[in-house]
């Protein structure tokens, strides 16, 4: 949860409209990729977290027992009810290990000490224990680590006077004392001027508390998802935070519970309730995936998956796979209660949540994110998208979307995951049926509407893939659909290249070489040479230091020069832009990129 209230819905959506259009240059320089950060000297949330958190279900509403009685019957008691079916379903032995608690848990005394509150979310639902030592090893009791919600200002998104300003260290000692093993903090009571100061202070104090304990405190901060994909302070923003803490939120808040009159599937209100679908939250994540790694993680926000029918089945399968393609973490916001009371009716969400091939995509050691290889039509009610996961061992996953109303076939080709000598035969895994293929250059697969197909393809002896897929500029706006690198009337020598709606066609299909050069999949004899004239096609060159490009974890397409890929005017809308080569800055999302990689690209 960043801030959902409705009340103050539209006074934050103006707010992150005006973080997006600074597009000031900052001097802080990225971090480099450690699972260490200052919340704690030891490794934790290598891989991303799963488990659960009951914000976008439940939010601070009132609860009651699966009978509908209410009396007697604390928030508190609801959420170790949840932690005992997270058990009984089976989804602890599965991995799903972590169960937050979001907004209106907390109060404050006068004298500033945080403690549990004794009504939930301003009803008269009893809420939490004064302290929350009892909860918390009820929750470690049934085989699950306990998270707690809070915000980097005075009052939290809900108006709870609970946030961490000025008590890190106090909070940070409750928190340890009590055996809390996360923490989520969130943006609102802080802005740009002092929000990295706050978390700063939160995650040394959290290092300070845990100094001389074994249980350390994951650090999940939503600062990222404050700010817009044109404000130079999103990628500013993503940079610090991993040298705080492990995960971060990057998009607004995905769908709460609306009932049967809307669907979560495509929500486009960034700008109004700061919520969006699972498409929406697609695309604001799939973007960034160059900033995961071990121990560093962009989080697409909660799954919708089990009672929760604001989505249908196959829309419930397509977010597990695009979630887990892009390296998420998997948090579910259901009623779980009702999946252990009736595991029957609820077996194919079990199912999905359970899919221990897809899991394991999830949490593949080489902690890449997934980045879009290929969308062909913009639109988020027509086409196809496919995102790939490079993984350990040279393998992939990839993730193929059907966004269109009707059933397709759909075609697979292995050469635009990466692979060469298409004449080899590879293993290949349906990750939905847990079948292996022998494949050679294709996939072919129908996919129903909505649904997502998922594959891993083994390169076994017939060669390691390369990077390849889209380039594409910076969202325009959170939810919207980003522009491409074409190259222009085909990949014919000399002709440009520059920004165009993604088509999915092979002139927007680019092979990021080992040498640095980056070659049309239409034509590998070309590559893309740039200068301060603008981008075209020149034949490959290894030697030509215009054809050279770096990328690194900032975005940049950078020549060795130190000039980098730039569209002039910052108009990411507009496909008649110049892109040239202009000296290269430092988080400008105009020198801003989404390219295809390997492993997780170095600072």
């Amino acid at each position: 949860m960043i801030a959902v209230n409705r009340r103050r819905s539209a006074a934050l959506a103006v707010a992150v409209v005006l973080a997006g259009a600074g597009l000031g240059v900052s001097t802080l320089r990225p971090a480099a990729a450690d699972s260490v950060a200052a919340n704690t000297s030891t490794p934790i949330g290598v891989k991303p977290i799963m488990g659960f958190n009951n914000w976008a279900r439940f939010t601070c509403a009132a609860q009651a027992r699966l009978d509908g009685t209410r009396t007697g019957y604390s928030f508190q008691q609801f959420m170790q009810d949840q932690a005992k079916a997270m058990k009984d379903t089976g989804l602890v032995a599965a991995g799903y290990t972590n169960l937050t608690v979001d907004d209106c848990w907390m109060q404050r005394t006068s004298a500033g000490y945080l403690h549990g509150a004794a009504t939930w979310g301003g009803s008269s639902q009893p809420g939490f224990d004064w302290e929350l030592t009892d909860y918390s090893n009820y929750v470690h009791s049934q085989g699950m680590e306990t998270g707690l919600y809070s915000t980097s200002g005075v009052n939290t998104c809900q108006g709870v006077p609970g946030g961490v300003l000025g008590h890190e260290q106090a909070d940070a000692n409750s928190l340890a004392y009590w055996g809390i093993d996360s923490l989520k903090l969130d943006n609102c009571g802080t802005t740009t001027s002092n929000r990295q100061q706050v978390f700063t202070t939160m995650a040394n104090a959290l290092k300070t508390a845990t100094a001389n304990t074994s249980r350390k405190i994951l650090f999940n901060e939503s600062a990222p998802a404050g700010y817009g994909p044109t404000s130079s302070e999103k990628y500013n923003s993503l940079d610090w935070v991993r040298t705080l803490g492990q995960m971060w939120r990057v998009s607004p808040d995905i769908a709460v519970w609306h009932g049967d009159s809307a669907s979560a599937w495509s929500w486009p209100h960034g700008g109004d309730y700061y919520e969006g679908g699972v498409l929406q939250n697609l695309n604001d994540t799939v973007a960034l995936a160059r900033y995961d790694g071990p121990g560093n993680h962009n989080d697409a926000d909660m799954l919708l998956i089990g009672d929760n029918n604001q989505l249908s089945l196959a829309e419930q399968r397509s977010q597990f796979a695009l979630w887990s393609a892009m390296g998420s973490p998997l948090m579910i916001s259901s009623d779980i209660r009702k999946l252990a009371a009736d595991p029957t009716t609820y077996a194919a969400q079990l199912a999905i949540l359970k899919n221990s091939d897809i899991i394991a995509v999830d949490q593949d050691s080489l902690g890449a994110g997934g980045y879009l290889a290929s969308r062909d039509n913009s639109s988020v009610s027509a086409g196809v998208d496919v995102v790939v996961k490079p993984l350990a061992g040279g393998r992939r996953a990839v993730a193929v979307l059907n966004k269109n109303a009707a059933s397709i076939n759909y075609t697979l080709d292995l050469a635009r995951l990466g692979f060469g000598n298409t004449t080899c035969t590879r293993t290949a895994r349906n990750l939905w049926t847990h079948t292996n293929l022998s494949v050679q250059s294709t996939i072919s697969t129908t996919i129903a509407s909505h649904d997502t197909a998922m594959f891993t393809v083994d390169p076994g002896s017939c060669g390691a893939p390369i990077a390849v897929g889209q380039l594409q500029a910076p969202q325009s706006a959170f939810q919207a659909s980003a522009l491409c690198l074409d190259a222009y009337t085909g990949a014919v020598a000399g002709h440009k290249v520059a920004l165009y709606s993604c088509t999915g066609n092979s002139n927007q299909q680019w092979q990021r070489q080992p040498t640095g050069l980056i070659s049309s999949l239409q034509n590998n004899t070309l590559c893309i040479s740039g200068d301060s004239t603008g981008l075209r096609l020149a034949t490959c060159n290894s030697n030509d230091s215009k054809q050279k490009w770096t990328y690194n974890r900032s975005g940049q397409l950078r020549q060795a020069s130190g000039v980098c890929v730039d569209i002039a005017g910052s108009d990411f809308t507009n496909p008649n832009s110049i892109v040239a080569t202009y000296t290269c800055g430092s988080h400008q999302p105009n020198q801003t990129w989404s390219a295809p990689f390997d492993t997780p690209p170095a600072p």
